[in-house]
């Protein structure tokens, strides 16, 4: 091949640019065609679909930063988690509800599907919430549940959660003092 091997692929490739070995004439005769332009029909706004393990180490890194609301809290379960599965929430309580002046765990758990699969969540302390099973599952119908989006986050969860607790028909609910019992494993 050599070196001047490359030089006719790429006119072959490129058939705009004249051949180095056409002559004057055949110049002439190549008409310019114009690149074609992209209208707004063709073109697409394809999101980037985000591994999981980034996701989450996304979120992460939101929660241990307080890049997030004052009312809530969220991170690892475990430090030594690295599929990043099972996390800890904490709601505080709305002002002026029966929530008031109580601190709300969660544990939240992220299947190997998550975000494309809503997280599995349970509040571990007791609470007394139309959303809530008297085990402390978050019905998996409601909310944000019920409609999950892959754009959706823990954060997500937890503030549509706290916003629950301000509805009218959660936020005079009697509160019970004790946590729920423990899931059936």
């Amino acid at each position: 091949m050599g070196c001047g091997g490359a030089k006719p692929a790429q006119a072959a490739a490129n058939p705009q640019q004249p051949s180095p070995q056409a002559s004057p004439q055949q110049h002439s005769q190549q008409p310019v065609i114009p690149a074609p332009q992209a209208s707004a029909a063709t073109v697409r706004s394809d999101k980037v679909i985000v591994p999981r393990s980034f996701r989450l180490l996304d979120e992460l890194e939101k929660g241990q930063k307080c890049e997030r609301a004052s009312h809530l809290s969220w991170g690892l379960a475990y430090d030594d988690d690295i599929t990043l599965t099972t996390w800890n929430g904490t709601i505080f309580g709305p002002i002026d509800t029966a929530f008031d002046n109580r601190i709300y765990s969660l544990q939240i758990v992220c299947g190997q599907n998550y975000p494309d699969v809503l997280p599995e969540v349970r509040f571990t302390a007791g609470i007394n919430m139309n959303c809530v099973e008297s085990d402390g599952t978050v019905k998996p119908t409601w909310g944000v549940l019920g409609s999950w989006k892959r754009d959706y986050t823990i954060e997500t969860v937890l503030d549509a959660l706290r916003r629950e607790m301000c509805s009218p028909a959660n936020r005079h609910l009697t509160q019970p003092d004790t946590a729920p019992p423990a899931p059936n494993s």
